[in-house]
């Protein structure tokens, strides 16, 4: 399909006017397409020359730059046409525009240059002006043309949409075989990444378990070996009061055991004085009875009675010292 420079018109012809016109500050215009129209409209247009211009380029579009360069070795304006072709541009898109650069540069007249570019590394300012000042110029601004007169009228260049002609199957083809591929490979990198990235989130979480099961060993040994320490000194001090019990038991022991000694000895003599003291007088008694004829067996009791009382006395000493083992 032909491009339309009908509609815009006057917003194009001012644009590309204003560049051409050295009273003007203006030194560049860019122009694009309106949507997915073949509408040619002024885009944007400013005085600080092609570096201002690179800023409204857009990688994905296809645009024309009408810009006015100084020549350094005649030290005169030149004007530049640019064709814009973004590297992100659709590729049908592209064929079908490649047609539209002729009915461009004959409306945008007064060009001493015509360039393709497709990124900003073409329309650098300095690749550009050698350019021009390798390519030289016929064009006399002495014969310069009175842009202010009117120009005549554009004719409409419309044809009907011939499909066959103006896609082209194979390349249509060609450009989704290519963006399958792409996206499948897309695809194929974002599942790369995500099990690169899920290994190792697992590794970390596998890592942080062993670390944590470290520490937690390390505690329970470290609370051990305090419990431990605990039993062994509370182990300690029970031996140590046991054996001062025991200690003081003994002590104790002997110190019963020389009372009981000296209290046993005491008893033991005072049993034998007694029993000697009793047998005297026993026998006195007995031989003043005799003497009198009257024989009475009455203060036998209380000597016998006192022997048994010191005898069972005597014997309970003995069993408790065998009780205590004295």
């Amino acid at each position: 399909m032909a491009i339309n420079l009908n509609k815009y018109k006057d917003a194009l012809h001012g644009a590309w006017k204003d560049v051409l016109d050295d009273k003007s500050s203006t030194n560049w215009a860019l122009f694009g397409y309106e949507g997915q129209s073949n509408d040619l409209k002024v885009v944007s247009k400013g005085s600080d020359g092609i570096q201002e211009m690179m800023e409204d380029l857009n990688s994905g579009k296809i645009m024309y730059a009408f810009v006015k360069v100084e020549d350094p070795k005649t030290s005169l304006p030149k004007c530049v046409l640019i064709n814009w072709q973004g590297e992100g541009a659709n590729t049908v898109r592209k064929g079908l525009c490649a047609n539209h650069l002729r009915d461009v540069e004959k409306f945008f007249s007064g060009a001493h240059l015509t360039l393709n570019a497709r990124n900003e590394d073409e329309v650098d300012p300095d690749i550009i002006i050698e350019k021009v000042s390798k390519a030289g110029s016929a064009y006399s601004f002495k014969t310069r043309i009175d842009y202010s007169e009117p120009t005549k009228p554009v004719g409409t260049n419309y044809e009907r949409v011939n499909p066959i002609k103006e896609i082209n199957p194979k390349e249509r083809d060609q450009f989704w075989l290519k963006e399958e591929e792409e996206e499948k490979k897309r695809k194929e990198e974002e599942l790369k990444k995500r099990e690169v990235a899920r290994v190792k989130l697992e590794e970390e979480v596998k890592q942080r378990e062993i670390e944590d099961a470290a520490l937690r060993e390390a505690k329970v040994r470290e609370r051990n070996n305090s419990i431990d320490q605990v039993k062994q000194a509370e182990k300690m001090a029970y031996e140590t009061q046991k054996s001062l019990e025991k200690e003081k038991y003994v002590d104790d022991n002997e110190v019963k055991i020389n009372r009981s000694d000296l209290l046993r000895q005491e008893r033991k003599k005072e049993a034998q004085d007694l029993i000697g003291r009793r047998t005297i007088d026993a026998r006195s008694i007995f031989e003043q009875n005799t003497s009198i004829g009257q024989i009475k067996r009455t203060p036998e009791k209380p000597v016998r009675s006192s022997i048994l009382k010191m005898q069972n006395n005597v014997e309970q000493d003995e069993g408790f010292r065998r009780k205590w083992h004295l």
